[in-house]
């Protein structure tokens, strides 16, 4: 069988679960390809597709940019007749989008097993509308929904990402050092802006939700991008690298230094770096930087609406264990949170993180995903209306809520621009409510990403910093240039 990803761009980002994706398939003997649209034309796109001639389209999607792909797939579908799965959260979490005109089926959780289940079984002609985790639209419009089947309870069974697959379709990646990885899946905290409590309720009784790689087979997996491409930062992307069962830490920091030697970018969070033993053992492995996550400096709203229960003292004591071990700390923000005095409860947030002195102070707008209590909370109080096919915009640029006076909303979207220049240079912040009422949002948004550019470029690698330097100003100026542009496939006639 051949299976064609579609994915409008990396944006940086490596794609690891179609990567994975890709391997299992290609351990099987199916055919994987991995096409960027972003700028190719609608002519282009179609020739393409028709050129590789895949039996099946597949995309994986986030809410937000999901519109694209449904449109992209009608668009493609009206030139070429072959099967449509879609995952990713967006589907997981609103599976009803498989009754969306030309998607025929739709993945909820994971999907390692099952799709290359659904492969498998379409290629021998059998009956695949039984297949665990699936929805499907059979062609009489019948829907056929499926239970989630279990969990993947051994990753060491799983084969490394197949990067190839995505440094062949965006060859500019491999001039990345910064590499991705990961040790587990899951999360046990429930934070309520984030999919993980809503994906754990889902899935429980269907196995362990946490799973840990081996040290050995996480080694073997650096080890083998060292050899074969460009990587001077390993970068563990968990959700909370620091959750291991008891010895992990100190077998992965041993055989991690003596058989990689290279710098390390995770991911943590503060009650976990509670005692100076922590900190010790994170600059042993070689650990550069954390990012460290605040979301909200306010305690009342972070334990009860957020319900992050993380008190500010235990932020505070993380940060002055990491900063003594002289490794940096990235702090990630929320910003335009459903809650009564939205942009006085952002700048609480701002003054603590100019408080914490971290190396840079990354921010977000609050997105209400579906499912989750925070996007619950924030259509009980009028300020969504739940449609989240209206949403066409990203959490790096403006709000989808709606908070009754447009230039409160231009003042948050302002201070978002600008949260993390401010925390950098505090000179700036007896002027930030001055600056944040100007009408110069696209102004600040350019700002937002040189900043965040300066920021990338001044951690990498010094031997690969002019690689570095080179990959982010094609992605600024590609990017950021074209950021929230609404794509309409309209040019090519429909059949």
């Amino acid at each position: 069988m051949k299976i064609q990803f579609l994915l409008k761009s990396t944006t940086m980002y490596e794609r690891l679960g179609i990567m994975t994706l890709s391997s299992i398939l290609k351990q099987k003997g199916h055919s994987v390809q991995l096409l960027l649209t972003e700028e190719l034309s609608e002519e282009e796109c179609i020739a393409k597709v028709k050129e590789y001639k895949p039996n099946i389209l597949a995309y994986s999607i986030t809410t937000g940019e999901h519109n694209y792909y449904i449109d992209l797939n009608k668009m493609v579908r009206n030139h070429y007749n072959c099967f449509s799965v879609f995952g990713g959260p967006h589907p997981t979490f609103k599976p009803e989008m498989v009754e969306k005109d030309k998607v025929d089926a739709i993945c909820r959780g994971e999907g390692d097993i099952y799709f290359l289940e659904l492969v498998e079984r379409m290629e021998k002609g059998e009956n695949f509308y039984n297949t665990s985790n699936f929805w499907f639209k059979k062609p009489n419009g019948d829907i056929i929904r499926n239970e989630i089947g279990p969990l993947v309870e051994n990753l060491n069974s799983l084969p490394f990402p197949d990067r190839k697959l995505l440094y062949d379709a965006d060859p500019s990646l491999r001039f990345n050092g910064k590499k991705m990885f990961i040790s587990m899946r899951g999360c046990p905290n429930q934070c309520t802006y984030c999919f993980n409590h809503v994906y754990n309720k889902m899935t429980e009784g269907k196995g362990k939700m946490l799973r840990v790689r081996s040290v050995d087979n996480m080694i073997a997996e650096i080890k083998e991008v060292k050899q074969n491409y460009y990587l001077d930062c390993v970068f563990i992307d968990d959700d909370t690298f620091l959750i291991k069962p008891n010895g992990w830490l100190e077998e992965f920091t041993e055989k991690f230094r003596k058989e990689i030697g290279l710098p390390l970018f995770c991911n943590g969070r503060a009650n976990l770096i509670y005692e100076d033993r922590v900190g010790k053992l994170l600059k042993q492995m070689g650990c550069q930087t954390m990012c460290l996550g605040v979301e909200c400096a306010n305690n009342e709203i972070s334990t009860k609406i957020l319900k992050r229960n993380i008190p500010n003292e235990q932020i505070i004591k993380a940060c002055e264990i990491l900063h003594k071990y002289k490794i940096k700390i990235l702090t990630q923000n929320l910003v335009g949170l459903p809650v009564d005095n939205p942009l006085k409860v952002d700048l609480e947030t701002l003054d603590f993180n100019i408080k914490l002195k971290p190396d840079y102070a990354w921010s977000s707008i609050l997105y209400p995903y579906p499912e989750t209590e925070l996007g619950k909370l924030a259509i009980q109080k009028g300020m969504f209306d739940a449609d989240f096919d209206k949403i066409h915009v990203s959490n790096k640029t403006d709000s989808a809520l709606n908070f009754g006076d447009p230039k409160l909303k231009q003042k948050i979207v302002n201070l978002h621009k600008l949260f993390g220049i401010i925390v950098q240079f505090p000179f700036l912040r007896p002027f930030t409510e001055f600056l944040i009422s100007l009408p110069l949002t696209r102004f600040y948004t350019w700002l937002y990403f040189a900043f965040y550019g300066y920021k990338t470029v001044k951690n990498a690698n010094k031997r690969g910093l002019l690689r570095m330097t080179k990959y982010y100003m094609l992605f600024y100026f590609k990017y950021v240039s074209g950021i929230e542009k609404h794509t309409v496939f309209s040019k090519v006639p429909r059949k």
